[in-house]
C-alpha cells in the first residue's frame, strides 16, 4: 500500500522541525511516523524526517 504525498522535491530539501505541515503529512492519526516502503522515499530523506519529527515532538511542535 503506498501512500500519495504530493510533495515536491524541494519541500523535501527543507526538511525543519519548524515546518509542521509538511510533517504531519508523514505521521498517521496516532502520532506514529508513517514506514519508508509506505511514503516510497529514499532512506537518506526518511531519517531527516524522522529526526525532525521526533525534535518536533519533544518541542511540542506537533
Amino acid at each position: 500500500m503506498r501512500k500519495n504525498l504530493n510533495i515536491s522535491n524541494e519541500e523535501l530539501m527543507k526538511i525543519d522541525y519548524k515546518n509542521t505541515q509538511i510533517l504531519k503529512k508523514f505521521i498517521n492519526d496516532n502520532g506514529k511516523i508513517i514506514p519508508q516502503r509506505v511514503t516510497n522515499v529514499s532512506r537518506s530523506i526518511h531519517t531527516k524526517i524522522a529526526k525532525a519529527i521526533k525534535q518536533a515532538r519533544f518541542l511540542s511542535l506537533i
